[in-house]
């Protein structure tokens, strides 16, 4: 049995609209000026106040700040317990929240109205694919599966709406890790292994990041899951409670679902008992891997979690193939060290060059 392992980082859902990570901070700007509406009355101006006078910002430089240089200080204090400069551990804990509520309502505003047919034609290709293994034929058929450190929700609305189109009554959007529908009656979110079980089949889509769909219980540590919506961003605005903490130990204000999305920091807390799970998953896909396809993933340095796993868990005999974009590959520096990064890392494992295409025309070309 062959069976390839997608990988996609932010550069996957770029022809969508979707802005790269470096770019975050400006879009921000942008739209605070453009549609002030968008965020909560004084949030972007706390976040300017934050990057002014806290950490000493002059406003010319404030869009070119990295966001681990934002995260990974604040992140370091609530781990040990520290204030940060001007900030309270209570004002570090509520700086966070608001640069999180700030990143999420951003990607939600953008991606609002996305051009994704791309998308459409890569989730259409899973589906086809995964549809294979229904009537218990998964035992002898694993053939793709996809890894994401994004958390947009652009490629799990596009494999649902493929699964609701054809009527797959046991078919699921599998994210590997214990979950449960946000909305209770919504019974397209079950466990893939459930599925499974019953004759159905599974759409692997491992999201090492969290995702903007998600919410976690503080108590039970649940999953909860709306494929619709990026829920992620209702708990500053309307937050709920976890029904089954409700119900076995009555209503209580510890039962409030919050995000466990893992922010662009050097200090990435994996030790969540569901995100062990998911990096586990993944762990498993690629070893069992023949042929891994990165698009739009640059391998940083930053990563180092990942670049470990990729390390441990990547077979010898994997053929490694790279998608990235150029307008001219023989000249542009990044797009060569790009190449090159891939090249050290997986030595002679890696013996395709970097396709310059995007992500858009491959899956075009590809997927036809």
């Amino acid at each position: 049995m062959t069976k390839t392992v997608y990988i996609l980082g932010a550069g996957f859902s770029i022809d969508a609209g979707a802005p790269s990570q470096e770019k975050l901070v400006e879009k921000i700007f942008e739209i605070h000026t453009s549609n002030p509406n968008t965020f909560k009355s004084g949030t972007v101006d706390r976040f300017k106040d934050f990057l002014t006078n806290t950490l000493d910002i002059p406003e010319a430089l404030q869009s070119k700040i990295p966001f681990e240089d934002i995260f990974t200080p604040l992140d370091k204090c609530l781990l040990e317990n520290l204030s940060f400069r001007n900030l309270s551990i209570y004002q570090v804990k509520k700086t966070r929240d608001l640069i999180y509520y700030l990143i999420g309502r951003t990607l939600q505003h953008i991606l609002l109205n996305s051009d994704k047919g791309y998308i459409d034609r890569f989730a259409t290709f899973l589906v086809d694919e995964c549809q294979k293994r229904k009537g218990n034929n998964y035992p002898n058929l694993d053939n793709v599966s996809v890894i994401t450190t994004n958390w947009d929700i652009l490629l799990d609305t596009s494999i649902q709406t493929q699964i609701d189109a054809r009527h797959y009554l046991n078919a699921v959007v599998d994210y590997c890790c214990y979950i449960s529908s946000y909305q209770k009656d919504d019974n397209r979110v079950k466990p893939g292994l459930e599925v499974l079980g019953r004759g159905g089949f599974n759409v692997k889509l491992i999201k090492l990041h969290g995702s903007l769909n998600w919410l976690q219980c503080p108590r039970c540590q649940r999953v909860y899951v709306d494929i619709d919506d990026k829920i992620a961003i209702n708990q500053f605005t309307n937050p709920i409670n976890c029904r089954h903490c409700d119900e076995n130990f009555k209503k209580q204000t510890s039962h409030k679902l919050t995000s466990n999305i893992i922010m662009p920091t050097f200090l990435k807390n994996l030790s969540n008992p569901q995100y062990k799970l998911i990096w586990q998953n993944a762990g498993v896909e690629l070893s069992e891997a023949n042929k891994i396809i990165f698009i739009g993933y640059s391998l940083p340095q930053a990563d180092f979690e990942m670049r470990q796993l990729l390390s441990r868990m990547v077979r010898k005999d994997a053929e490694i193939a790279v998608v990235g974009y150029s307008n001219d590959p023989k000249t542009d520096k990044n797009f060569q060290e790009l190449e090159n990064r891939y090249k050290v890392f997986f030595g002679d494992r890696f013996k395709l060059p970097v396709l310059n295409l995007g992500a858009k025309k491959f899956i075009e070309e590809k997927f036809k």
